[in-house]
């Protein structure tokens, strides 16, 4: 598995969710970490992160890689530099400012098999933790729903922190920037239209947080 980080002004963020990744149990991870053009101290953080971890015998990492682009092009963008250079079957999506729990890869990557080949997406449920005075403080959790095409109609209601398989993403041309932070809906509403699915991971295995820096 892939874990496919991206960064933009998260320096405060960045080191729990790596810390997150670190302490997975599925073993033999390549992690990809792409910042779109920070201008706080996040990339540093990560470089020093990288240099610890590559001096350890104790990690679950076959490959960790750090790149960062020369201006700022967007979320979707971002996730697509992942997702080209990542060399695994399935990729997990994460953003810097969430959390794994320590089983949440091998849980999602034990719903894919014996799974068809159309099978596109695992989403965990996600805890929530919201600041005071956000309008979700009060939610406590994310998608309780499991994976309906037909439930994209109206909306949606999956989390883009979830096991994506690599050749779905390529198939469908990956992520398109939409102004407004709508690149997630899309890309699962293109897998829909392309015939794949998902399935939910039925464990609360990732924390959501909401915060004032929160894409809505």
């Amino acid at each position: 598995v892939s874990v496919l980080l991206s960064l933009y002004n998260y320096e405060n963020r960045i080191l729990n969710a790596l810390s997150s990744v670190l302490n997975q149990s599925q073993k033999n991870l390549e992690l990809i970490v792409i910042d779109d053009h920070s201008t706080d101290h996040g990339v540093r953080k990560v470089k020093d992160w990288m240099r610890q971890i590559s001096n350890s015998s104790n990690h679950p990492f076959v490959r960790i890689r750090l790149l960062k682009h020369s201006k700022n092009v967007g979320l979707a963008v971002t996730r697509n530099t992942a997702f080209q250079q990542a060399k695994s079957q399935w990729c997990f999506v994460l953003d810097a400012d969430n959390l794994l729990y320590p089983d949440a890869i091998k849980s999602c990557l034990n719903c894919t098999l014996n799974a068809s080949n159309d099978l596109a997406v695992v989403h965990p449920i996600l805890l929530v933790e919201a600041d005071n005075g956000r309008e979700d403080e009060n939610r406590t959790i994310v998608a309780p729903q499991s994976w309906q095409n037909e439930s994209f109609c109206d909306g949606n209601y999956v989390d883009a922190m979830a096991l994506v398989k690599h050749s779905a993403w390529a198939k469908v041309g990956g992520y398109t920037h939409i102004e407004g932070g709508w690149e997630d809906y899309d890309f699962w509403c293109k897998l829909v239209e392309q015939g794949f699915h998902g399935v939910q991971c039925p464990e609360i295995q990732a924390v959501y947080t909401s915060h004032n820096e929160s894409m809505s």
